[in-house]
């Protein structure tokens, strides 16, 4: 429902005034119908307290959200004092896949159970548990079992899976490229990317422009950070937004100011499915020639003789030349000290022709050779023997490759010289983190201690070892940034230590970025290595789950002007606070940014809207994708709007009277007044008419309108 509220603005004495934001006075009346929503949080680790925090952000006025926890141990420690007040009762302690555990903590008036415990059998299991228990309640489970998330969600209903550690990856990523993108993420076929850069005054596109002007066909204006004044916006808005939206229409992007904006490309069916180029037959020449010259083979035959899984092979094959070795020096003192006339150089060289199975090569078949027939005998049985030997050898040989792919004679990628990227950890994480990279052409090494899917070898830079003593290997002084993503939050912060430390004399930008697992962890290493990018996976995961358990559909998230940006996927349906409402009144009374509105045709088939105009509407079945921070899904839930501003349009009669009716239609679309009022507006003129717009769709009515009929448009104070 939506709260009554009142609010305070400021009106505009002209185009370069300054606005005031909107301020709520919630009515706080004992009429005012309080709406509660209770929650179940089974596992109160590091996640499951960062979703409470999360959760009670929804709680406001005539909202109340209910929390209850469930832990199989009692929690020792919380990461924020005041949460375990959070809780609408004490923490339960219990299996929470026990149906009285369930019962205590109000599964049968629940609305959505959240199951974010670090083992994913528990939470399977809990996960039919509480549909068994409630058929109606909406279940987000922590999983990254994609094959299986798919079959649960089609036979329990009502179920999202995230996986928590790779949501955040794209953060991760993005952090040590430090080339101004924020995020990159495909919505069917289109591709979007968040810029983040400063705009100087060489930059005609941006560098004087209003900022209506960079609500671009595809493109759209994020956040603006004045140079002058970072922290002191320039001319409020009405907007429920505290970053989107913010700005008057009018306002000019000056030089050292810094834009953050979202683009979309159409993709093509190969970068779908992402095909990858085979490189041609010279390509490959001139790699292995290249491989050659920078003695890369070295490290090849270094890595291979190192491996485990040639252990066995290793010790055949030095047996096997120990004994050739020995069967050599035998066969050659034989045919020295049995053979009259015969040197030391021809001993030595029949020796090895004997091993190699030249028997018949050194007796001459029939000829009396007039070596004792015991010499014979013993060089018989050294040729056969040597004979045996090799056949062994070369079919373990041919078993090992087969087994293993051919893997020691299959390029490798060769380590990167500079302008690189180290990722540390090849966990979850850091495999989405060296996906993400290679998608993005950036030029990448990897260090890991074991590595669990040894095809990674063939298909990223790769150097296995003790992780700290590998940094140096990797052309640290020349990486462009090192990206710490182990599962030891200690051992991350080691690394960036050292890379700073090794660093310190370069004269350029280098950022380490590390994963932690506590949020007040991430918030002291940046106070004293304030040049690093710290980021807790929970905390960034934790609003993703927060936004899922009001049933919405979180595809992605990434981090501006440090808030954290979910990409949300809305379906409409009845009921909906989105339902049949414009796309302007959504972003800015919402405040939130549409990027994508794909809408269901009467054959059930979508026609997609990348970018869409402000006018368009939102039906049932359509899928609307936004760009929101946790506020904004919070007032889209609460169905709490902005009330825009109220304005007094005044017409005069134009020069040429067959605009009148283009100018009607204009005035229907653009303000959302019914069109047979418009047009009996335009039949007699000159009039007046209030309106109710946001400070956006006045500037972009005032810009169609004037060019059909004179007007002024002003707001009222």
């Amino acid at each position: 429902m939506t709260e009554p509220c009142k609010y305070i603005g400021q009106s505009m004495a002209g185009d370069d005034s300054n606005l005031n934001p909107v301020t709520y006075i919630p009515d706080l009346s004992p009429s005012a119908e309080v709406h509660q929503d209770h929650f179940i949080v089974c596992g109160l680790g590091s996640l499951g307290q960062q979703i409470i925090v999360n959760l009670t952000k929804f709680s406001l006025d005539s909202f109340e959200v209910q929390i209850a926890g469930i832990d199989r141990v009692p929690v020792t420690e919380w990461e924020l004092e005041e949460l375990p007040n959070m809780l609408s009762q004490p923490p339960i302690v219990g299996d929470c896949r026990r149906d009285h555990i369930l019962q205590k903590a109000g599964i049968e008036r629940c609305r959505t159970v959240l199951i974010v415990t670090s083992d994913e059998s528990i939470n399977v299991q809990t996960a039919i548990a509480v549909r068994r228990l409630n058929p109606k309640v909406h279940i987000v489970v922590r999983s990254s079992r994609q094959g299986l998330n798919r079959l649960l969600s089609r036979q329990l209903g009502q179920f999202v899976a995230l996986d928590a550690t790779e949501l955040p990856a794209m953060t991760f990523a993005l952090a040590g490229l430090e080339d101004n993108t924020l995020s990159v993420f495909n919505i069917d076929t289109f591709q979007f990317r968040v810029v983040e850069r400063q705009i100087s005054v060489q930059d005609p596109q941006y560098c004087k422009m209003p900022v209506h002007q960079l609500h671009r066909q595809h493109t759209r204006l994020l956040n603006l950070k004045p140079f002058s004044n970072p922290h002191q916006p320039i001319g409020w808005a009405t907007t429920a937004s505290s970053m989107f939206h913010r700005w008057q229409p009018h306002v000019r992007v000056q030089a050292g100011d810094q834009v953050a904006y979202v683009e979309v490309k159409t993709l093509t069916p190969s970068q779908i499915i992402n095909i990858p180029k085979r490189p041609g037959p010279w390509h490959k020449l001139r790699q292995g020639i290249g491989d050659v010259l920078d003695g890369e083979w070295r490290r090849r035959l270094w890595n291979f003789w190192r491996s485990s899984e040639q252990q066995s092979l290793r010790r055949v094959v030095a047996i096997a030349l120990t004994t050739a070795l020995i069967l050599w020096t035998t066969g050659t003192f034989l045919l020295k000290f049995n053979i009259i006339d015969i040197s030391w150089t021809q001993a030595i060289a029949l020796g090895a022709v004997l091993i190699l199975g030249g028997y018949g090569d050194v007796f001459g078949g029939f000829e009396d050779s007039g070596a004792p027939g015991w010499v014979l005998i013993a060089c018989l049985m050294i040729a056969t023997t040597s004979l045996l030997m090799v056949i062994g050898v070369l079919g373990l040989l041919a078993d090992q490759l087969l087994s293993s792919r051919f893997e020691f004679l299959q390029r490798r990628p060769k380590l990167p010289k500079a302008n690189h990227v180290i990722v540390v950890g090849l966990g979850r994480v850091g495999k989405r983190v060296t996906r993400i990279l290679k998608d993005l052409r950036q030029p990448l090494v990897a260090i890991t201690h074991n590595l669990d899917n040894p095809a990674l070898r063939n298909q990223i830079p790769l150097l296995e070892g003790p992780m700290l003593q590998q940094l140096q290997a990797a052309n640290l002084s020349t990486a462009r940034s090192v990206i710490a993503v182990t599962d030891d939050p200690v051992l991350n912060l080691e690394v960036a230590l050292i890379a700073a430390e090794a660093l310190e004399s370069e004269d350029r930008p280098f950022t380490p970025v590390i994963r932690t697992l506590s949020q007040l962890f991430s918030d002291n290493i940046k106070s004293f290595l304030p040049q690093a990018r710290s980021f807790s996976v929970y905390a960034l995961s934790a609003e993703a789950f927060a936004g899922a358990a009001f049933g919405e559909n979180i595809l992605g998230l990434f981090r501006l002007n440090h808030q954290t940006i979910l990409i949300t996927e809305y379906t409409i349906e009845h009921g909906d606070t989105l339902n049949g409402k414009p796309l302007a009144e959504i972003a800015y009374g919402y405040g939130v940014v549409p990027i994508l509105l794909r809408q269901c045709q009467p054959n059930r088939q979508y026609h997609n809207y990348p970018m869409p105009s402000d006018d368009l509407r939102v039906h049932l079945r359509d899928k609307l994708y936004v760009l929101s921070s946790i506020n904004g899904l919070r007032r889209i839930e609460r169905g709490e709007m902005t009330p825009p501003r109220q304005w007094l349009l005044e017409v005069d009669a134009p020069l040429n009277p067959n605009m009148l009716s283009e100018a009607g239609s204009v005035l229907a679309k653009l303000s959302n007044v019914d069109l047979e009022h418009c047009r009996r507006l335009m039949k007699t003129l000159p009039n007046s008419l209030q309106l109710a717009l946001y400070d956006y769709q006045a500037h972009r009515l005032m810009q169609e309108l004037k060019r059909f009929v004179p007007i002024r448009l002003s707001p009222l104070r």
